[in-house]
């Protein structure tokens, strides 16, 4: 990533951010708030993962998540900077989330001189965990390091341990939250956003994802780690819904 794009995210997420929002600059803790007699406490969940690489192919992809599920940082008391997060975006073992993350970029790439070899016609009919393991380490992490991964959602409730249900995927404060996204895709300046399971924003909001992003085109595909039989296979994931959306890559 650019020391430049690193700096200007670093200002918009935690400068600008925390003094909207009034979270700590250091632990990222909201004051805590009781809602039917309990206490929750949650935390900025920190930066985006930013490829290495990001910026310097075609087309330049953002992902945008829901949320962030749990509480990576648990005990730590703090939020992920960039290299810690990148310790949960570049593993060794990858599950569905990441392994359909990943395939959707490839698919995005696949006629760009870097990824070319990388894509095979056979990978469409199986899950993206099974395409995902048809690639060695090093091509996962250049896969990887292309793109750029991010949140709708920017906190997470404290020691939150399961990814799923919805207890993060809400706002605290809409317009300033929604506000701070856009900067943040301003500083991207993706040429394609893929929304990740996220059906609640709505069309004006798109727009303005769009307009933010200098013209990009905006994707939605449902989660990854779909359970809808058949719903993995890199096929049903990915390439259908991204072509009934108008996806045409001589457009990019």
């Amino acid at each position: 990533m650019s020391a430049e794009l690193k700096k200007d995210i670093h200002k918009i997420l935690v400068e600008d951010f925390s003094q909207m929002m009034g979270f700590d600059k250091v632990t990222g803790l909201l004051p805590p708030v009781t809602h039917r007699g309990k206490t929750i406490t949650k935390r900025f969940s920190g930066m985006p993962f930013i490829g290495d690489n990001y910026g310097e192919y075609s087309p330049k992809i953002l992902i945008v998540g829901s949320d962030i599920g749990s509480d990576e940082r648990g005990s730590d008391n703090t939020f992920h900077d960039f290299e810690t997060k990148r310790s949960h975006c570049i593993l060794s073992k990858y599950y569905a989330h990441l392994a359909g993350t990943y395939m959707t970029a490839l698919y995005l790439l696949r006629n760009c001189e870097q990824f070319r070899g990388m894509w095979q016609d056979s990978m469409c009919g199986i899950t993206a965990q099974g395409a995902l393991k048809r690639l060695n380490a090093s091509q996962i992490a250049d896969v990887a390091h292309a793109i750029a991964l991010t949140n709708l959602h920017k906190f997470v409730t404290v020691n939150r341990k399961g990814k799923s249900g919805a207890d993060d995927r809400n706002w605290i404060d809409h317009d300033k939250e929604f506000a701070i996204f856009i900067e943040e895709v301003k500083c991207f300046a993706p040429d394609i956003i893929i929304l990740q399971a996220i059906n609640s924003i709505s069309e004006a909001e798109i727009e303005q994802i769009k307009q933010a992003a200098g013209g990009a085109s905006v994707y939605k595909l449902t989660h990854p780690s779909t359970r809808k039989r058949g719903g993995r296979i890199v096929n049903n994931l990915i390439i259908d819904p991204l072509c009934k959306q108008g996806y045409k890559e001589e457009t990019l």
